[in-house]
C-alpha cells in the first residue's frame, strides 16, 4: 500500500492520535522527551507487557512502517501457536542475553557479575546506564513473527527456549540481518535447502526478497550502523561462533564452550559501546520522523514540534 493511502486508514489516524496524547500527557507536550524516554516505565504500571509491545509502541510502529506491512493494531501482538498475530515488536539489542536481566531467580546483571564487571566502576556505570537506554524507542523495531517455534521469530533468533529446534544467534541483531540476507540469497538462487531458522523465516512472506529486499532495510528501518555498501555486516567484533559460548562461574568453566574473564569483558565493552551508539542514532532518526508526522496534528494537541 502506498504511504498516502495508508495515512487515510483508521489505524493510522488512531496511531497519530495516541502519539499526540502520549506526548501531551506523558512528555508534558514536548516530543523531544521521546528521544530518551525509557519505555520500561510504562511496563511497570501496565503489567506483564514487554516495553516493545505496549499500545503506544504499536502506534509508533504504525506511523513509522505501517504501509510496508499493512500494520493494524489487531495484527500486532505476542506469539501463539494459532498465529493470531503476524507481527510483534522486537528489542534489537538485548540486555539479558549477554548481561543478565534481574528476575526472581537472578540478580541484576548476574552474567556480568560472574566475570567481575561489578568491580570495575566505569564499566558497571555503563551497564546501569544501558539498562535504561536499551528501552529507548531507538532499540525497537517491528518484525514479521509467524513461526512454529515458541515465541516466534523473536524467540528463534534468541534461541534460549528452542535450542533443539533452531540454530541460535544469541539475540544479536547484526547476526539476524545476516541470516535474512543468506535466506534471501537462497530464494534468489532457487535453493530450498533451508536451515531450521530459515524454515521459520519462510513462514513469513515479508522476509522474501520480492517483498522487501534486505538492502532496503538499511534506510527504511534506520539501520545504517548494521550495513556497509548496501549489505548487512557484522557490527560487533566477536566472531559468530564465539557469541554462543556459555557464561558461568569460574569453577564451572572447563573446556572451550565457556567464556573466560578477559574475553567476556572485551565483548561486553564492545557491545555496550556499539549498541548504545545504534540506539541513540535510531532514537533521533525515529523522533525526527515522528515530529514531521505530528506537525499534521499540532492544532489538535498542545505539542511542541
Amino acid at each position: 500500500m502506498k504511504r498516502e493511502q495508508y495515512e487515510k486508514t483508521k489505524d493510522y489516524t488512531k496511531a497519530l492520535e495516541l502519539l499526540g496524547k502520549f506526548v501531551e500527557e506523558i512528555l508534558a507536550g514536548d516530543v523531544e522527551g521521546l528521544r530518551t524516554y525509557c519505555f520500561d516505565e510504562l511496563s511497570k504500571f501496565i503489567g506483564d507487557i514487554d516495553p516493545d509491545m505496549t499500545l503506544i509502541m504499536k502506534a509508533i510502529y504504525i506511523i513509522l512502517w505501517g504501509e510496508i506491512y499493512d500494520l493494524k493494531f489487531e495484527n500486532m501482538g505476542p506469539w501463539n501457536m494459532e498465529g493470531t498475530y503476524a507481527f510483534r515488536g522486537d528489542t534489537m539489542n538485548s540486555f539479558g542475553s549477554l548481561i543478565g536481566k534481574k528476575s526472581k531467580e537472578n540478580d541484576f546483571a548476574y552474567r556480568a557479575k560472574l566475570f567481575g564487571a561489578d568491580k570495575d566502576l566505569e564499566l558497571w556505570s555503563k551497564i546501569k546506564e544501558f539498562e535504561k537506554t536499551y528501552h529507548w524507542v531507538g532499540n525497537f523495531i517491528i518484525i514479521p513473527n509467524r513461526s512454529t517455534i515458541k515465541y516466534g521469530i523473536n524467540g528463534a533468533r534468541a534461541c534460549y527456549y528452542n535450542s533443539n529446534d533452531c540454530e541460535g544467534m544469541r539475540d544479536y541483531f547484526d547476526w539476524f540481518l545476516l541470516a535474512i540476507k543468506k535466506y534471501q540469497d537462497k530464494i534468489k538462487a532457487d535453493d530450498n535447502h533451508f536451515t531450521k531458522f530459515e524454515m521459520q523465516l519462510n513462514r513469513n512472506q515479508e522476509y522474501d526478497p520480492a517483498f522487501l529486499d534486505i538492502s532496503k532495510w538499511e534506510k527504511r528501518f534506520f539501520l545504517e550502523d548494521y550495513f556497509e555498501n548496501g549489505q548487512p555486516k557484522l557490527l560487533f567484533c566477536t566472531p559468530l561462533k564465539r557469541r554462543l559460548l556459555i557464561t558461568a562461574e569460574r569453577k564451572y568453566r572447563q573446556g572451550e564452550s565457556y567464556y573466560q574473564d578477559q574475553e567476556y569483558l572485551n565483548i561486553l565493552r564492545d557491545y555496550l559501546l556499539k549498541a548504545t551508539n545504534v540506539i541513540k542514532y535510531r532514537s533521533n532518526k525515529i523522533v525526527d520522523f515522528l515530529k514531521k508526522e505530528l506537525q499534521k496534528k499540532t492544532r489538535q494537541y498542545n505539542i511542541k514540534c
